[in-house]
C-alpha cells in the first residue's frame, strides 16, 4: 500500500466519521449508531497498524491518540479507607 493509498483511506475514514456523527445527531444514540462508531474506531486502529504510526482523526467520539500512562506504586495501601468495603466478586467479609 502506497502513501497515497493510505492518505486516501484516511480521508475516507474522516468522511465516514462525519457521516456517522450526522446520523447520531439525526437518529440519536442507538445501538446501531454505537456499533458503527465502534467499527469505525477499529478501522482506524487497523490503519494505524498498517501504517506503523499513529494519526489522528478529528472526532468528538473517542479519537485515538497518545494514551496517558498512570503510574501505580507497589507499596501497600492504607487499609483504613477500605475497612468496611466488600471484596468485589467474592462476597462480603464474614464478621
Amino acid at each position: 500500500m502506497t502513501s497515497a493509498d493510505l492518505a486516501e483511506m484516511r480521508d475516507a475514514l474522516v468522511t465516514l466519521r462525519r457521516s456517522i456523527e450526522s446520523l447520531r445527531t439525526a437518529d440519536g444514540e442507538s445501538p446501531y449508531v454505537r456499533r458503527l462508531m465502534n467499527d469505525l474506531d477499529r478501522f482506524q486502529l487497523d490503519m494505524e497498524d498498517i501504517r506503523g504510526t499513529r494519526f489522528r482523526v478529528p472526532a468528538a467520539h473517542g479519537a485515538v491518540g497518545a494514551r496517558e500512562v498512570i503510574a501505580v506504586h507497589d507499596r501497600p495501601y492504607h487499609h483504613q479507607p477500605w475497612q468496611d468495603a466488600d471484596d468485589e466478586g467474592i462476597g462480603g467479609h464474614r464478621r
